[in-house]
C-alpha cells in the first residue's frame, strides 16, 4: 500500500480498536483512532483521511450517522464497514446509504483486511483519475468548442481583412510615385499600379499579359543587364539604375522574388521602378559641397597651422642665427691669428725674424682660443645643418599638406602622408603627447585622394591631442600622454590604427561620434564635423571602413582600412 496513506478507524471496542490499529501500524499505514462515531466525525473534518473503517453501533453517534455525514461531505472517500455477526440488515442498510465495503467482526484472517483496503484505496485512486480525466476532456472539449468558434470569427473576419487589404493595397500601390509590376517567370506583367500604367502609355487592365522589356524600353528582348534575369540567375533580388528617356530620367530598378504560398517555388518578381532623377542631381550638388567644405576645413586647418608652423620654423631658424653671430666672431678672431702667421712667414722669407714677432703670434693664437674655436667651430656648423634641415623639412611638409591633390585617386605611400601630417601638426600635440609610429615598411601603396587622406589623419591626431589634454588637465606637472601610429597590412586592406591614452568615450555616445554636427566639446570649441568628414572621406570616397575602440579613462583607438592597390 502507498506510504503515508491515512486510515480513520471508528470502534467502541478498545481491545479490538488497538488490535486492528497495531496491525495497520505495521503494514505502514497511518492510523487514527476514534471510539465513537462523533469523534470520528471530528477527526475526519481535521484530518481528511483516506479510507474510512467504522463499526455501525456505537454509542453518543452511531455508524450510520457518522457514514452518512461524511458521505454528504466527501462522496469519493472510501468506506469499509467492520460489523459484528447477524447484523447483516445494519450492513445492507450501511452499504444503501453509501458504504464501499464490509467485513465481519471478529476478523480471523488480518489479509482480508489488509486485501479490503488496498482493493478500497486502488478504487478510489481510479474514481479519482477518472474525474479528473473527465474534468480535463470536459475543459478541452469547451476549449476546442471555443476556439473552434473564435476560429470560424477569425476567419470570417480574415476573409473581410482580406478583401479589404486588396482593395487598400490596390488603392496604397496606385498612390505610390514609383512604378510596380508583378510579373511571372517569362517577364509578363500580371498586375501593375496605375503610375506604372501611365508611364508606359496603357490602362492597368491593358499591361497584363504584356512583356515587361517591351513595355518599358520598346525592345524585343531584355537588356543585357536585366535584374529580373539576374533574379532568376541567383534567386536573390537585385538593383539597378538606368536612364530611360521614354520614362523621362533616372530609374533606380529594385527587383524582388515572389514566390508561391508555400515559400519555395519561384513564380516571378516584384518590380519597383523610382524616379531618381532630382537625387542624383542633389547627389552631385551634395559632392560638390561636400568637396567645397573639404576645402574650406583644409584652409581652415592650414590657418590653425599656420602659428604653429611659424613657432616650429622659429626655434631652429633662433640657434642658426646665434651660430653665424658665433661664426662671424670666430672668424674674426682667426683673420687675426692668419694675419700674425703671414707676417711671421713673410719675415722669414725676408730674413727678419725677431723674437718680438714670435711673443706677438703666441698672443694672437692665446688671444684667438684656438682649443675653444676647433671644438666649437665643428659643432656650430652641424647644428646650423640641422636647423635647415629642420626648416626645410618643416616647409616641405606644409607644401605638400597643402598642395591642392588631385581630383582622381592615384597610387600613394600611405605611409609618407602620414609622417608629413604628423611633422605639420607638431605645435598641436607636441605640449601634451610623445607620438610614436609604427610603420609597416612593407605596406603596399593605397589608392586614394592624397590630400584628403591628410586631412583625415590631421583631424585623428588632432581629436587624440585634444583628447589627452581633456585627461590631463590643466596638468601643472606638465606631463604627457601617447599618440601611438601603425600602419600594416591586412589582407586586401591597408589598416591605419590612431590610438591615445586619452578620457575615453562614453559608451552611450560611441555610436553617434561620427553624426555629422555632434560634439562634446564646449560651445565655441567644436563643429561636430571633424569626424563626419573622415567618415565619409574613408567610407565614401575610399570604400574603406573605419571602426573605434574605447574604454573610458584608458584611451581611444580608431581602426581604418582601406583598400590596396591591385
Amino acid at each position: 500500500m502507498e506510504p503515508d496513506t491515512t486510515i480513520l478507524y471508528a470502534e467502541d471496542d478498545p481491545l479490538l480498536r488497538r488490535s486492528i490499529a497495531t496491525y495497520l501500524d505495521n503494514c505502514g499505514l497511518r492510523v487514527l483512532e476514534a471510539e465513537n462515531g462523533l469523534a470520528a466525525w471530528q477527526i475526519f473534518q481535521q484530518e481528511r483521511p483516506d479510507l474510512v473503517l467504522t463499526d455501525l453501533r456505537m454509542p453518543v453517534m452511531d455508524g450510520f450517522e457518522f457514514l452518512a455525514k461524511v458521505i454528504a461531505d466527501s462522496p469519493d472517500t472510501p468506506i469499509i464497514i467492520l460489523s459484528g455477526v447477524g447484523t447483516m440488515d445494519d450492513v445492507i442498510e450501511a452499504l444503501h446509504i453509501g458504504a464501499w465495503d464490509y467485513l465481519t467482526k471478529p476478523i480471523a484472517d488480518m489479509s482480508i483486511l489488509s486485501h479490503a483496503i488496498k482493493k478500497a484505496l486502488e478504487r478510489a485512486k481510479m474514481l479519482y483519475d477518472s474525474h479528473n480525466y473527465q474534468q480535463i476532456l470536459e475543459h478541452t472539449v469547451q476549449e476546442r468548442t471555443q476556439k473552434l468558434e473564435e476560429e470560424l470569427k477569425e476567419r470570417k473576419k480574415i476573409e473581410g481583412l482580406v478583401i479589404k487589404a486588396k482593395q487598400e493595397w490596390e488603392r496604397t500601390m496606385d498612390a505610390m510615385p514609383d512604378l510596380i509590376a508583378l510579373l511571372d517567370i517569362n517577364q509578363r506583367m500580371i498586375r501593375v499600379n496605375k503610375p506604372m500604367a501611365a508611364a508606359i502609355g496603357l490602362t492597368p487592365a491593358e499591361a497584363v499579359g504584356q512583356q515587361c522589356y517591351l513595355c518599358m524600353h520598346s525592345t524585343r528582348c531584355p537588356p543585357e543587364q536585366c535584374p529580373h534575369l539576374q533574379m532568376l540567375a541567383d534567386g536573390r533580388p537585385h538593383t539597378v539604375e538606368i536612364f530611360e528617356e521614354r520614362l523621362g530620367g533616372t530609374f533606380e530598378i529594385i527587383v524582388v522574388p515572389r514566390y508561391a504560398f508555400d515559400n519555395t517555388t519561384l513564380i516571378g518578381s516584384i518590380h519597383i521602378a523610382r524616379n531618381i532623377t532630382a537625387r542624383k542631381e542633389a547627389e552631385k550638388e551634395q559632392k560638390k559641397l561636400q568637396s567645397q567644405l573639404l576645402h574650406a576645413q583644409k584652409l581652415e586647418s592650414v590657418g590653425q597651422l599656420a602659428a604653429g608652423i611659424a613657432h616650429e620654423i622659429n626655434t631652429p631658424t633662433q640657434y642658426v642665427g646665434t651660430n653665424i653671430d658665433f661664426l662671424d666672431d670666430a672668424f674674426l678672431d682667426v683673420s687675426k691669428l692668419i694675419d700674425q702667421f703671414q707676417a711671421l712667414l713673410k719675415a722669414e722669407e725676408n730674413g727678419s725674424l725677431s723674437p718680438q714677432q714670435f711673443k706677438e703670434a703666441r698672443q694672437a693664437l692665446a688671444d684667438a682660443d684656438w682649443d675653444y674655436l676647433s671644438t666649437e667651430l665643428p659643432s656650430a656648423i652641424g647644428q646650423s645643418r640641422d636647423g635647415i634641415k629642420r626648416v626645410t623639412s618643416i616647409v616641405r611638409a606644409m607644401k605638400e599638406f597643402s598642395h591642392p591633390g588631385s581630383r582622381e585617386k592615384v597610387s600613394a605611400n600611405l605611409n609618407a602622408i602620414i609622417q608629413t601630417t604628423i611633422t605639420v601638426a607638431t605645435n598641436e600635440w607636441k605640449y601634451v603627447a610623445e607620438v610614436k609610429t609604427d610603420f609597416d615598411p612593407n605596406l603596399p601603396p593605397v589608392e586614394c585622394l592624397s590630400d584628403e587622406l591628410g586631412q583625415v589623419i590631421l583631424n585623428m591626431i588632432v581629436n587624440a591631442a585634444h583628447a589627452i589634454a581633456e585627461r590631463l588637465g590643466a596638468n601643472p606637472e606638465g606631463q604627457k600622454g601617447t599618440i601611438t601610429i601603425a600602419t600594416t597590412q591586412n589582407e586586401k586592406w591597408a589598416e591605419l590604427r590612431i590610438s591615445d591614452t586619452g578620457a575615453g568615450i562614453p559608451k552611450k555616445i560611441r555610436g553617434r561620434v561620427f553624426d555629422p554636427f555632434f560634439t562634446t566639446k564646449q560651445v565655441g570649441k567644436g563643429t561636430g564635423q571633424g569626424l563626419a568628414i573622415v567618415h565619409d572621406v574613408i567610407t565614401e570616397k575610399h570604400q574603406g571602413t573605419i571602426t573605434l575602440k574605447s574604454e573610458v579613462g584608458v584611451g581611444t583607438t580608431f581602426i581604418i582600412r582601406l583598400p590596396m592597390t591591385a
